[in-house]
């Protein structure tokens, strides 16, 4: 099959084996895949990620992506091709997603991260390997592109739920990203009476009123606090950094009002500094989120599929594989918001 690989920081589309499945698990063939930011960040910043897994005491990482060729993908819609033993209740043609584990009899915890295996390709290819027991089956109606945003959906609600926001409670959303417009997504529709998104891209922008903003801000020409407290009245007792760039929590720091909670959604790839003493003074919480539960993410499908939430406006365009590369160059212009693969 072709897949786009990565070696080293190259991107290159390659002939690649099509992967057999083994117990549990069923072959699927890629509908469509997001582009997700953490893996603009595995393209550029690789050897960061290694260390920051060896550091956190995690295995989500394989450490031989360092040198050896990986096919990612994680953000992915599919149809079963084939099913292996244990997993033959899943019949060919069911459109399928899951959360991005496998499982791997062969892994020393028994799972494999879908999308960071130098052994499993993920889904920026045409076939994809996926776990029986994981599997949901994706709404009539939904179209490809839709389903495949499924997971960043999740990570919204996770950093939404996570916040456990309070009736009446504003907040902040510094980035219209993905993941920060999956957040004010949530944010609204939980119920949030005031959200204040804020990013320098006037698209991403144009995007975030179209989702629900409350109020959108230009960083570059306009006070964030001072705009918000105009516009509400208080600070912000919630603030979400979605942008994940050195600088960003020490201001997410500033803006949340005293005994706030900053939450902390972004993955910055470089140490980061910050002045302690800053959220010592207003008893900050910080939190640190990462990716979604299983219940959240069958959720998200759920929202999706009942249009509920509605992430369609999100995807601004669809690349082949051919084009995929040239996509991951793109994206360093934050013109585009969420690109969707359609192998």
């Amino acid at each position: 099959m072709r897949a786009m690989v990565l070696r080293g920081k190259a991107l290159a589309i390659e002939d690649v084996e099509v992967p057999k499945p083994g117990p549990m698990q069923v072959l699927a063939k890629v509908l469509a895949c997001g582009i997700c930011g953490s893996d603009l960040h595995a393209a550029k910043y690789m050897d960061d990620m290694i260390t920051a897994s060896r550091l956190s005491g995690s295995v989500a990482w394989d450490s031989r992506a360092e040198t050896a060729a990986m096919v990612m993908g994680h953000e992915f819609v599919a149809e079963v091709v084939e099913a292996g033993p244990g997993a033959e209740s899943w019949t060919p043609g069911t459109r399928v997603t899951s959360v991005p584990v496998l499982i791997d009899p062969s892994s020393p915890n028994g799972m494999t991260a879908i999308g960071y295996s130098t052994v499993y390709p993920g889904a920026y290819g045409q076939y994809v390997l996926m776990s029986g027991p994981m599997l949901l089956r994706v709404p009539d109606g939904l179209a490809d592109t839709t389903a495949a945003t499924t997971e960043p959906c999740a990570v919204g609600l996770h950093a939404v739920r996570q916040a456990e926001m309070k009736p009446g409670e504003a907040a902040i959303v510094m980035g219209a990203g993905p993941i920060g417009l999956m957040t004010l997504i949530w944010l609204k529709k939980e119920g949030v009476a005031h959200v204040t998104v804020s990013d320098y891209a006037p698209t991403r922008r144009e995007l975030a009123a179209k989702l629900g903003a409350d109020l959108v801000v230009d960083p570059a020409k306009d006070d964030l606090a001072a705009v918000h407290l105009a516009a509400t009245g208080a600070a912000a007792p919630a603030v979400f950094e979605c942008v994940g760039v050195e600088g960003t929590l020490h201001q997410a720091m500033q803006l949340v009002e005293r005994g706030g909670r900053v939450i902390v959604v972004g993955v910055c790839m470089k140490e980061d500094r910050i002045y302690p003493m800053v959220g010592i003074n207003k008893q900050l919480t910080l939190k640190f989120v990462l990716g979604y539960t299983p219940v959240e993410y069958a959720e998200a499908l759920a929202a999706l599929g009942d249009r509920s939430v509605d992430t369609s406006p999100m995807v601004t365009r669809t690349v082949s594989l051919d084009e995929l590369p040239a996509a991951f160059e793109a994206l360093a212009d934050p013109h585009d918001c969420k690109v969707v693969l359609v192998p």
